[in-house]
């Protein structure tokens, strides 16, 4: 599926930031809203594979700058605010989308050593990136697009942490439309479902032959039988964040093949 089918530009002259940018739903995020004509900045704690993503949108004629930052740093945050500040005077478009992902139940306690880290990039580090870049995008009249989970809404065996970060986002991003909605600033969220990203195959001893292992595989977690592309969330972030939603703000779509909601039979 390509980022952009029907080479539709809402963005153009518009400056997005797109936190863990560098890959999966980030960096599917970051092409499709620099295709459309943003201007994307693309901040990540991984500086190789952030360089590599601007690459790529430059080679394809888009705009793109990298922002090496890590959420888990409140003063690298902090920073990161001011960096951006300095370079743009106005920011029309932010992606919360950057989180980490560990495994362990509660009856193990090996959640104890998770809970700082997970919570510090995927709920703290996002609140705090907004309210510093908060000045830019009242002067953008910018729109928000945080990125949830179906674990926000479903129960899943050792993963409590994360899920829990993940339901948060969904009351977080109701908090931010009723507060920001006085200086124009629309907040949405996206809850995806099983995604074919790095997240779930980058570990594997073959990653590409994992990759295609996922997209080809029939599932029946949820009705349409198949996980998704990266690009497929990015589409619907890309349309939260245009003005085709003009007047929608405080909510959150399932980009989950019918999973929240449906009967799976």
């Amino acid at each position: 599926m390509t980022t952009n089918p029907h080479g539709i530009r809402r963005f153009e002259n518009r400056t997005a930031l797109v936190t863990g940018g560098a890959s999966g739903i980030g960096r599917a995020t970051a092409e499709r809203l620099a295709d459309e004509g943003a201007e994307v900045i693309i901040a990540d704690r991984n500086a190789d594979m952030a360089n590599e993503a601007v690459a790529h949108i430059r080679q394809a004629g888009g705009a793109a700058t990298c922002l090496e930052v890590d959420l888990a740093d409140d003063d690298a945050v902090r920073a990161a605010g001011r960096a951006v500040a300095e370079q743009f005077d106005a920011l029309h478009m932010l992606v919360n989308n950057a989180a980490i992902l560990r495994q362990g139940t509660i009856e193990s306690g090996e959640w104890v050593d998770n809970w700082e880290p997970e919570t510090a990039i995927g709920l703290r580090g996002w609140v705090l990136m907004t309210q510093h870049v908060l000045p830019l995008l009242k002067k953008g009249e910018g729109s928000i697009a945080n990125v949830s989970s179906e674990g926000g809404f479903v129960g899943r065996r050792g993963q409590w942490v994360y899920d829990a970060i993940k339901a948060g986002l969904v009351s977080v991003t109701k908090t931010m439309a009723a507060e920001f909605v006085d200086h124009g600033i629309r907040v949405n969220a996206v809850a995806p479902g099983y995604i074919v990203t790095e997240m779930h195959f980058g570990g594997a001893p073959d990653p590409q032959a994992r990759k295609k292992e996922m997209e080809e595989t029939r599932i029946n977690s949820c009705i349409m039988k198949r996980l998704a592309g990266p690009e497929e969330v990015a589409a619907a972030i890309a349309f939260l964040l245009s003005d085709d939603a003009s007047y929608i703000t405080g909510t959150t779509i399932h980009v989950d093949g019918g999973r929240v909601g449906m009967s799976v039979g």
